[in-house]
């Protein structure tokens, strides 16, 4: 009887503490790297404690982790067959955050879990946007002084305006308009009004800040989300292509930033000669050494190679930064270490996640999360870089599962 009682106060800890962990998840992913690998590695000692397996039964019958497996397989066997492998351990090491998509899925939460982590994650993304805009104005240099375990060196606020790089920072953002939207369809009374500005906040933050793919992201869904309410035919397709116009001739007037982006696209797609943009020659150099070897495509030319064999192919790329490891395309990296084995397997894998979505009754919103996370990847590698891996994964698994 006591061993009875003892197991079962031990799994009602556990299952506390996992539920509790989960939504502070939500709370780091915009606050803290460091804070969110260490909820992740409790979260995961917490999976494997708990012992609770029975929803394996039902991942068998999840197709996207068949094709999940499948890159992992592939990109085990380029590690094996590459030439080149410099960069391959920091390929698994930033792959390794995408086994965190099964371990959530086979985590038995509560239902309040997921909306309470919505809620987490939008209240974390407040306070960084706040922290943004206040960065703007200049009121709070100080604290990146005197924090710097959170935040970055106030030397670097020009490329961190909270606690992520620039272009992280947007596109946390962007995924939180996302929610935003479809929250508002929910709301009424005085809490609408408060979404309402809270959204303007965001908007204001993401097209102020550097940083144009959480730009292009919430762009893209805007006009999609007009596009959607038009076909059934609802008046609130013109209040948004409205709100989508006056956002841009706002920004494009008032915000230097954006005004400077928007400029040097037109500028860039104007000239015929691009060598200066290091994106335009990687994606270039790319697919020249793609069509150099065509026998190779069909499997790559190995896991963590691209760089290498940049730099033995092309001279200027011995110029540049040995950080780049990545054609800034996820796509044609996938393509050209992987081949078109591995991009096949890749297309399946966000098809697989698109289609999970179909029943949900919110399912435009949160299908628009996968659309806007395979947007991002053509224009950097986005699988490999944590911050918004996880954050899309966490989204990922409350859209799979919030009512």
């Amino acid at each position: 009887m006591i061993a009875l009682n003892t197991n079962k106060f031990y799994q009602t800890l556990i299952n506390r503490i996992k539920n509790y962990s989960f939504v502070l998840l939500g709370f780091s992913i915009p606050i803290s790297i460091s804070f969110t690998y260490i909820i992740l590695f409790l979260l995961l000692a917490l999976f494997v404690l708990d012992r609770d397996y029975q929803k394996i039964k039902f991942l068998k019958k999840e197709k996207w982790l068949l094709a999940l497996l499948l890159i992992f397989v592939l990109y085990i066997m380029g590690s094996i067959d590459g030439q080149f492998s410099l960069n391959t351990k920091e390929v698994f090491k930033r792959l390794s955050v995408w086994l965190f998509l099964p371990i959530f899925f086979l985590m038995d939460l509560k239902k309040e879990s997921y909306s309470k982590g919505i809620f987490a994650f939008l209240t974390s993304v407040f306070f960084m946007v706040i922290m943004s805009v206040f960065n703007q104005f200049g009121l709070t240099a100080h604290i990146f002084e005197y924090l710097p375990f959170l935040f970055k060196s106030s030397q670097l606020l020009e490329l961190y305006p909270s606690t992520h790089l620039y272009n992280y920072h947007n596109i946390l953002i962007s995924f939180s308009l996302i929610i935003c939207f479809y929250l508002a369809k929910k709301l009424a009374g005085p809490k609408i009004y408060l979404l309402i500005l809270f959204i303007i906040l965001l908007v204001f933050s993401l097209f102020s800040e550097a940083g144009r793919a959480g730009q292009i992201v919430f762009i893209l869904f805007l006009t999609f989300y007009s596009i959607d309410l038009a076909i059934k035919k609802k008046r609130e397709s013109i209040y948004m292509i409205f709100f989508l116009i006056v956002t841009l001739l706002i920004s494009y007037n008032h915000s230097p930033n954006f005004n400077y982006r928007v400029n040097e696209l037109v500028l860039k797609l104007q000239s015929v000669e691009k060598n200066n943009d290091h994106r335009y020659n990687f994606w270039k150099s790319t697919l020249n050494k793609i069509c150099e070897k065509p026998a190779k495509n069909l499997i790559g030319h190995g896991t963590g190679s691209w760089r290498s064999e940049m730099n033995e192919s092309f001279d200027y790329f011995n110029s540049i930064d040995e950080n780049h490891i990545t054609p800034h395309n996820n796509y044609l990296y996938i393509l050209f270490e992987i081949g078109i084995l591995g991009f096949i397997v890749l297309s399946y894998f966000f098809y697989a996640m698109y289609y999970k979505l179909k029943t949900k009754a919110h399912e435009f919103f949160s299908r628009n999360l996968v659309v806007s996370y395979t947007a991002l990847m053509l224009f950097d590698s986005y699988m490999l870089i944590f911050i918004i891996s996880i954050a899309y994964i966490y989204l990922f698994i409350i859209s799979v599962n919030y009512e």
